[in-house]
């Protein structure tokens, strides 16, 4: 049997994962995060297994990732290499059901292929598949929440399994708690009624996203407060927990970690429709002819997202290169290339502007043939993570590319079975062109991984921990003031004795 098209992504990430795992390496910069936090947390946990302590750890985030794997690790002596495997899994999971989205209405598979390829070559997805890394245990939750409030049908059945994904959502990346809304939202939104794909885009193409608003949001109130109530008790096993580990750690990270996570930064929503903007770039041969039709089809949608891409984008500050940038956690990614152009009145990025300003028409000129119920959950999507990002302070290219490059497979891959019409065929020379862009984003996404192996500095997985926040031979002591470093203060496991103060 021929393997279809829009499995290959997935084929294309195991077979690179599990070379980079035979071959025990590991990146200069993932040394970081697994050598000195995810790797010790989970071995914590199976040398406490099963009478755990869960006050603090060394990871920020919330412990189901590192719990599951310190059990097995406790109970079947799983090693380094066999988690590797694990999250090598995980991530085929994540890269199969996005093929699923992606040719869920198109009529070639290479389509789909081309959508989700980005995505599986990024590095941060990479390094999270082929590395012990939580992120995209996290990821593959956050879509499967998405296409449970976008799907299909919408009743209590599916409430109460998205109930339970956000359970284990929460429980394995706390920020990831804004789905809870997501779900309350589209409870209402959907009020228990089936979106029916074809049904539903007919009626859309009929009236588009503005005409139906109405009906949406207040038609069938009583059956609406119903289903809001099912989800609002759906959401409480996990909001139940984040408080109970509020309690225990004093804070939302355990205590060892709240000094980094400390401050807002309302550049998120800008910064996330940034990143989006950006690669919805490589596929210009296919977005911007949706722009264009949009614009003269609707040109109030178009315009109308553009311009709240503007009060995005120009409000708070975008600024990246200097120490205050640096320290408010504007970096990496598009920052580093942010630094090195001019700004505006020193408060405002231009390509930071710009690229959000294109994120938001490209979701703008998608999303107003939809049903207003299925444009609602992807709107509310980006504002809630954008949101939570903003509060979370650290605007890291790591925490919005796979989230932007999963919501343009969903977007893109939806987009015609949500309005019921295809766009194959009769290729003009732009289309003919178009798989260019993304195989050259993928391509780039490959070159940064191959450079990130390649840094002086990359080690063995079996070779001992790089300093902490310096992996560096001019610096041989860890920051004291690292996470790492205050952890093993804090438990008295601090291996340089006498070279920091105990606080």
């Amino acid at each position: 049997m021929r393997m279809q098209a829009k499995w290959v992504p997935a084929v294309v990430f195991l077979a690179a994962a599990l070379v980079v795992i035979a071959s025990s390496k590991i990146p200069h910069r993932v040394a970081y995060d697994q050598l000195l936090y995810h790797s010790q947390a989970i071995d914590t946990f199976a040398q406490q297994w099963p009478d755990v302590d869960l006050s603090d750890y060394l990871s920020a985030t919330t412990p189901g990732f590192h719990l599951l794997l310190g059990a097995a690790k406790s109970m079947t002596g799983l090693s380094v290499r066999g988690m590797q495997i694990v999250c090598a899994v995980i991530t085929v999971a994540l890269l199969t059901l996005l093929g699923r989205v992606a040719g869920a209405s198109k009529s070639t598979g290479w389509f789909a292929a081309l959508l989700v390829m980005p995505f599986a070559c990024s590095m941060y997805v990479f390094a999270s598949g082929a590395w012990v890394l939580p992120d995209n245990f996290a990821w593959l939750g956050v879509l499967v929440m998405v296409l449970l409030c976008v799907g299909r049908g919408f009743g209590v059945r599916e409430i109460a399994l998205a109930g339970i994904v956000l359970t284990a959502l929460t429980c394995t990346r706390q920020i990831h708690v804004w789905t809870a809304g997501l779900l309350f939202g589209a409870a209402w939104v959907r009020g228990g009624e089936g979106l029916e794909f074809v049904r539903g885009a007919s009626r859309a193409s009929r009236t588009g996203f503005i005409g139906s608003m109405r009906s949406v949001l207040l038609d069938g109130f009583g059956r609406r407060c119903v289903y809001a109530c099912l989800a609002l008790i759906a959401c409480m096993p996990a909001v139940l927990m984040l408080v109970w580990f509020y309690g225990i750690w004093g804070g939302l990270v355990p205590p060892s970690f709240q000094n980094q996570y400390h401050m807002a930064n309302f550049a998120g929503p800008a910064f996330l429709l940034a990143v989006f903007g950006f690669a919805a770039m490589f596929f210009g041969g296919w977005a911007f002819e949706r722009v264009w039709t949009s614009l003269k089809e609707s040109p109030v949608a178009v315009v109308g997202a553009a311009l709240a891409g503007v009060v995005l984008a120009v409000v708070p500050v975008t600024t990246a290169g200097t120490n205050a940038d640096y320290f408010a956690g504007r970096r990496t990614g598009l920052w580093d290339i942010a630094a090195k152009l001019p700004f505006i009145a020193h408060h405002s990025s231009p390509l930071i502007v710009g690229l959000a300003v294109a994120g938001a028409m490209v979701l703008g000129a998608y999303l107003w043939r939809w049903p207003a119920r299925a444009a609602l959950v992807v709107i509310a999507s980006f504002v809630g993570y954008g949101l939570a990002l903003a509060q979370g302070g650290e605007l890291w290219q790591r925490y919005s590319e796979p989230f932007a490059l999963m919501m343009l497979v969903v977007v893109m891959g939806l987009d015609g079975a949500m309005t019921g019409s295809e766009r194959e065929g009769n290729w003009n020379l732009v289309r003919r062109l178009a798989p260019i862009g993304p195989l050259v984003l993928s391509m780039l996404f490959v070159g940064l991984s191959v450079r990130d192996l390649r840094k002086p500095g990359t080690q063995l997985v079996t070779q001992p921990a790089p300093p902490a926040e310096t992996a560096s031979e001019q610096v041989p002591h860890p920051r004291p003031d690292s996470p790492w470093s205050q952890y093993m203060i804090a438990h008295q496991r601090y291996p340089w004795k006498g070279s920091v103060e105990k606080k």
